[in-house]
């Protein structure tokens, strides 16, 4: 069976600002951090897709990044 690692939430508060610094002119840094937490998740997830590891790891990260940047 396998073992799943148990990640701090990250806090609403948090998200908000590293989401609207992920939107601003200069927010690769914030989105750096967004798409690193994530990573575990993705990571997880490419194993199920009927891929080359790195090629579905890049297409996580693509939708993520995309959907980070939609305005609501």
């Amino acid at each position: 069976m396998e073992t799943q690692k148990l990640t701090t939430p990250l806090p609403d508060e948090q998200f908000v600002i590293l989401l609207e610094q992920a939107r601003g002119p200069r927010g690769q840094q914030a989105m750096l951090e967004l798409l690193s937490y994530y990573e575990p998740e993705m990571r997880q997830l490419s194993r199920y897709m009927p891929m080359e590891r790195e090629d579905a790891m890049q297409a996580l990260r693509l939708e993520l990044i995309e959907m980070l940047n939609e305005t609501s």
